[in-house]
């Protein structure tokens, strides 16, 4: 048990590790090869499917309808999946693909850990292994400059460790799953949740609680920033900036998260027409002027408008009084209170473990 442990715990630490350098490595493959990029991707998906059928294949000898069908119910959850989450973009969608095969085989590793164990924590414990997997890597892609991490992709991980879960009680079935659990079982299952819903909460609320900012005729706009720290911050950038602007992407670093929602407007600015351009530009100019003024990884030559340009749409849409809401951040942002969200939790967490403890005999 030991063994496998450390071995799942290896994979999944390289699988986060590594989330800074994936879009280096996704720019290597289609540079190297281009036009085969989606094709080398894909084949590898195809590789590993249908290795892992011919495995199950060869090792299932016997109650092999119920075991087949837990493998079919997991192939055909997986492009159910791959169906509903496509996008359109066809690189995008290889690449979502690989990551739910990814995380389908981490939790059979983790599966292998415990699937001994005669009650059902041969079940709960790989899926809240996956799932806190799944959190950590989308927390270190929400710190590293030029990647997004937010809770919907957390649940998208579990839907591909709950696939991959299902695939391995077809493979290796657990020898039982009793749900009367002695008194240390209980414990461990009660600290083992308590961990993987706090750290779910801490990640959701770093990434998705906010503020409505309200930017007079400039509209309103959501951040993670009060609108006292969005004044603090771009005095802070305009000195710090001027002699070393973030112009080289450094994948090494903590993500200035003031720079990327500066970043939102200027793409929402560039994107949209009319009013949205003109009410966007405002939210720049009052809020983020650094990032309009200095050179970025992602706006090297800056991103503040010529004068002329300036009061051309001015001019076309100064006039227009209606109430402007920005549609710039990327992710959800909510503008709950803190206090109010971990209230929340903590009743959760109180309810869990009340439920978990009732799950066998008080002297077990």
């Amino acid at each position: 048990m030991r063994q496998r442990l450390v071995f799942a715990v290896a994979a999944s630490a390289i699988v986060v590790v590594a989330a800074p350098y994936v879009g280096q490595l996704r720019a290597a493959i289609q540079t190297a090869l281009p036009g085969q990029y989606r094709l080398v991707i894909g084949g590898g998906i195809a590789v590993a499917l249908v290795a892992a059928v011919a495995i199950a294949l060869v090792r299932i000898r016997e109650r092999r309808a119920v075991r087949y069908g837990f493998i079919a119910t997991a192939l055909v959850s997986g492009v159910v999946y791959a169906v509903a989450t496509a996008t359109g973009n066809a690189n995008v969608d290889v690449v979502e693909r690989f990551h739910f095969v990814e995380y389908g085989f981490l939790t059979l590793l983790f599966y292998r850990v415990w699937n001994e164990r005669a009650n059902l924590t041969s079940l709960l414990y790989p899926l809240l292994a996956g799932m806190m997997i799944g959190t950590f890597d989308e927390a270190l892609q929400w710190l590293v400059p030029a990647r997004v991490g937010e809770m919907r992709d957390v649940l998208l991980d579990g839907a591909a460790v709950a696939c991959g879960l299902v695939f391995a009680v077809g493979l290796e079935p657990p020898a039982s799953v009793e749900t009367m659990l002695n008194s240390r079982t209980r414990r461990e299952l009660v600290a083992f949740v308590l961990v993987a819903i706090i750290a779910a909460a801490a990640f959701f609320h770093a990434v998705h609680l906010g503020h409505e900012i309200d930017g007079a005729d400039a509209g309103r706009f959501l951040s993670r920033f009060t609108a006292d720290e969005l004044t603090q911050a771009a005095g802070d950038r305009a000195v710090r900036w001027r002699n070393a602007p973030p112009a080289v992407l450094n994948r090494l670093s903590i993500e200035d998260h003031y720079l990327a929602e500066g970043l939102w407007h200027i793409q929402r600015r560039n994107e949209g027409k009319g009013l949205h351009t003109w009410k966007e530009n405002l939210i720049l100019e009052r809020f983020f002027e650094p990032v309009l003024d200095f050179p970025t990884y992602s706006t090297p030559s800056g991103a503040r408008w010529p004068q002329e340009q300036r009061a051309n749409v001015e001019a076309s849409e100064a006039g227009d009084v209606q109430a402007y809401v920005s549609d710039a951040n990327p992710y959800p942002i909510y503008t709950w209170s803190p206090l109010t969200f971990w209230a929340g939790v903590a009743a959760s967490l109180a309810a869990v473990a009340t439920v978990i403890m009732k799950a066998g005999p008080r002297n077990a």
